[in-house]
């Protein structure tokens, strides 16, 4: 048990349930055991302007530091494209779960399944029913929610928390996702 309540009460996760996110070296030592992440971003991202500016900058820096694959919904493409975030694929959400549950599914680029997917901009409803979809049919996939609610049916989720405190955790994954990227250019040179 993770010691936390779903956002909605009733939304219980079984016997096992989300580890909660304490601290962004969680997400970093995921990412670096992580052959192929994936970073899913749904309609909700844009639902209101704070927290759409935290999502957008956080998956624009994913990409640049991380060169991680971006899927997002139909609704919200055009708008994540005018940030400068390059898609590797618009699909629906029950979509994109349904090819991540599918082992004969070979990833956007051809190149395999996803290992660890992050999942953000979500309603609450629609993102607990996709994180118990890919609990119950791919449970090798890490499923990690980014977004400010305790989703239990995800492998790791941060707790319920104000906008504030949720952008500050942000805001220190971002920190980190920087000094790695520097960390690397820096072995790179001396290499």
């Amino acid at each position: 048990m993770s010691g936390q309540d779903s956002w909605i009460r009733a939304e219980m996760g079984g016997t096992k349930q989300a580890s909660v996110i304490s601290k962004p070296e969680v997400l970093m030592a995921l990412l670096k055991k992580a052959k192929r992440p994936l970073i899913i971003i749904g309609h909700e991202t844009i639902s209101d302007r704070v927290r759409t500016d935290i999502l957008i900058r956080m998956v624009s820096e994913f990409q640049k530091t991380q060169r991680i694959p971006i899927l997002t919904t139909s609704h919200i493409a055009g708008q994540v494209m005018e940030r400068g975030i390059r898609l590797s694929g618009v699909l629906g959400s029950m979509e994109i779960i349904d090819r991540l549950r599918d082992p004969t599914w070979n990833g956007c680029d051809g190149n395999g399944q996803y290992d660890l997917v992050f999942i953000a901009g979500f309603s609450y409803a629609l993102g607990s029913l996709l994180f118990s979809a890919l609990k119950q049919n791919a449970p090798q996939t890490k499923v990690i929610s980014l977004d400010p609610k305790y989703h239990p049916h995800a492998t790791w989720s941060y707790a319920n928390m104000k906008t504030d405190s949720w952008k500050a955790e942000i805001d220190r994954l971002i920190d980190l996702l920087h000094s790695e990227n520097t960390h690397q250019k820096m072995e790179e040179i001396h290499v």
